[in-house]
């Protein structure tokens, strides 16, 4: 399907609605959010696709990952390489899995020591309140990475006393526990919370019985201040301590998966201190913030270290919110330095190594309004990087309110990626060489939406989107100098285009019903990209009953046949296959029995399908949970 043809249609369809939509309800158009631009802003304000998940999302499903929610979010795809706590990636609208940029509560928390793609096999639910998706180009307000979008974690925070947990066992010997607590007054709250998983697994690799197991342990801690009315101080921090074996690779027999004994071992952390002055009417308001991320990733073989890497990245930011009559005026300036670092044994080799990297970056974000219906953002970043040349990253987005039931919406940016570290000096002896010459990928992405409410109680939305890349870099190039792979920038250009659609519909007080439907067409030099199903979609069912005390949740998540690059064994060249495609149903039932007790249970892949989203790496089979939850206080 060309763009053009997805346009037309798009376009003929007066009943399509936006992309701005949760889990099963539609995001208010009054609803703020704090990731759309630099300052906050209404949904209904931004020309870019949005999807908020908040914490009635996460108890309606009970689960346990944030990717498991995110195979619900319209243009994201989840590749996950076996079984819990394995290698997860998540792709949005095509793009590659280290062009989504992730926040948690602010902090910038893409691994640099990880070719900058996010951990989600490390990312819990618990203590996790709200979830901010924007979709498109946004490196003008938040730099590299976000060339496909922004996720934006927030913890939870409440001043009102109160504490409460779950405990929850199922098959493969799974545990998970988690405990939350607050308190605090009128001018200060604080907020703490601790969460848990074990389990022993399942096989990972098509052949053999070993089961590869995984135990994940998060703590985080919110803390609030508030000395007077134009003075505000917050601190975040969160901490994950994470173990989980995998099988490598038989590069010598099958270029397959099999039982091995390796694991990796990491911690990551992530801090960020703030201060806001001046108070909500004031004309202008200051925010100084600091953050810190940082992560250590050691590979295991046979229970001893074979290598590692680690990264520690600082930022420090200012920002002056300045009210111009009833528009915004955003000017910032940050200064972000990155260290990597890389150890191994010497062979063939030197893997040893420390790097860093710092980037100067200086934004403006402008939001507008035109009369009552017509809202537009402009915002534009300048950014001075220690290793390459300046850039100049833009966006304007507008939002049209037709009429009360429909808005239209458009879109319009350009992003970049910096090289990884990995790309650009990683050495893993007899596999990969970086390449020091690398320069950024370069994307234009466009997207229009329409919203449609047809009732007070059903809406449709669409969103159409077009993206090219230059200078994508490819990190399986064959290097014939050190008959090794390595990172290249291609000369050709990358394109990515498709539709998103959604629906939701509350039929009654008990039944609510929503879908979605993505179409994405990935290709680089008109071939299709690995990874990125065409087709993708969920519908899922929610029902409750006795007077809203028990719910039933069923979820249906639909992934469509893919391609993946398959490496057998040497002399043999490698060649592109096809992953099937494959229906995932999970079941949640809950009962309210108390005040304070609510119990669960929950059942995933309920079908039992056999499916792969990456070559030779095997996927939980059904799996069924069950637990209690308590809460006290506020």
């Amino acid at each position: 399907m060309k763009f053009h043809s997805v346009l037309l249609a798009a376009s003929a369809a007066v009943f399509f609605a936006a992309p701005t939509f949760a889990d099963s309800n539609v995001v208010p158009d009054d609803q703020i959010i704090v990731t759309g631009s630099r300052t906050p802003v209404a949904a209904g304000d931004i020309g870019s696709a949005v999807t908020i998940l908040t914490r009635d999302d996460i108890e309606r499903r009970q689960v346990r990952y944030v990717s498991d929610l995110l195979r619900t979010v319209p243009g994201f795809a989840v590749s996950h390489a076996g079984v819990v706590g394995s290698q997860t990636q998540v792709r949005v609208r095509g793009s590659e899995a280290n062009h989504v940029l992730v926040l948690i509560d602010g902090v910038r928390a893409n691994d640099p020591a990880s070719g900058d793609e996010f951990r989600w096999e490390y990312l819990g639910t618990s203590n996790i309140e709200r979830i901010e998706i924007v979709r498109g180009p946004q490196s003008a307000l938040w730099g590299s990475d976000a060339i496909g979008g922004v996720v934006h974690i927030i913890t939870r925070s409440n001043n009102a006393p109160g504490i409460g947990g779950y405990l929850e066992s199922g098959s493969q010997n799974t545990f998970n526990g988690a405990l939350n607590g607050s308190l605090g007054g009128d001018k200060w709250s604080a907020g703490l919370g601790i969460e848990q998983l074990t389990t022993d697994g399942s096989n990972i690799s098509r052949t053999g019985s070993e089961d590869d197991d995984a135990e994940m342990t998060t703590a985080s801690l919110n803390v609030r201040f508030t000395p007077a009315d134009s003075v505000s101080l917050r601190f975040d921090a969160r901490s994950v301590d994470a173990y989980s074996q995998y099988d490598a690779v038989d590069f010598f027999t099958t270029g397959l998966p099999a039982d091995s004994d390796v694991a990796t071992d990491t911690t990551q952390h992530t801090a960020n201190l703030g201060a806001t002055l001046g108070s909500d009417d004031s004309r202008v308001r200051h925010h100084l913030s600091a953050r810190y991320f940082d992560s250590d990733n050691r590979n295991l073989v046979d229970g001893s270290e074979d290598s590692s890497t680690g990264s520690r990245r600082v930022t420090f930011g200012y920002q002056a919110d300045i009210a111009v009559g009833e528009n915004m005026l955003a000017l910032a300036l940050e200064h972000e330095d990155t260290q990597f670092e890389q150890r191994g044994a010497v062979n063939f080799g030197d893997p040893n190594q420390d790097q860093e990297m710092d980037v100067t970056s200086v934004i403006a974000d402008f939001q507008g309004r035109s009369a009552d219906s017509v809202t537009w953002l402009l915002s534009a970043r300048y950014d001075n990087n220690s290793d390459f040349d300046d850039i100049v990253t833009g966006r304007t987005s507008a939002a049209w309110e037709v009429t009360g039931n429909t808005t239209l919406r458009a879109n319009i940016g350009t992003g970049q990626k910096a090289p990884t570290f990995i790309e650009r000096f990683g050495y893993f002896p007899g596999q990969f060489v970086g390449n020091p010459d690398l320069k950024p990928e370069r994307s234009v992405s466009y997207d229009i939406g329409l919203d449609q409410r047809l009732t007070d109680s059903a809406s449709i939305q669409v969103a159409v989107f077009k993206q090219t890349v230059e200078d994508e870099i490819d990190g399986f190039v064959f290097d014939p100098s050190t008959s090794l792979f390595t990172a290249e920038n291609l000369d050709t250009t990358s394109r990515r285009n498709g539709l998103e659609f959604g629906a939701r519909w509350t039929a009654s007080e008990s039944l609510d019903l929503s879908m979605n439907y993505t179409y994405t067409d990935s290709t680089e030099n008109g071939s299709s990209e690995l990874r990125r199903p065409r087709h993708s979609g969920n519908v899922t069912v929610d029902y409750n009953f006795l007077d809203a005390r028990a719910r039933l949740t069923l979820a249906a998540d639909y992934g469509g046949t893919r391609q993946d690059v398959y490496f057998p064994p040497w002399p043999e060249p490698s060649e592109i296959v096809t992953l099937d495609n494959y229906w995932l149903l999970d079941l949640t039932a809950q009962y309210q029995a108390t005040d304070a007790i609510k119990l669960f249970a929950r059942a995933s892949n309920l079908l039992d399908a056999e499916y792969e989203q990456v070559y030779g790496y095997n996927t939980p089979g059904r799996a069924v949970y069950a637990g209690a939850e308590v809460g006290f206080g506020e």
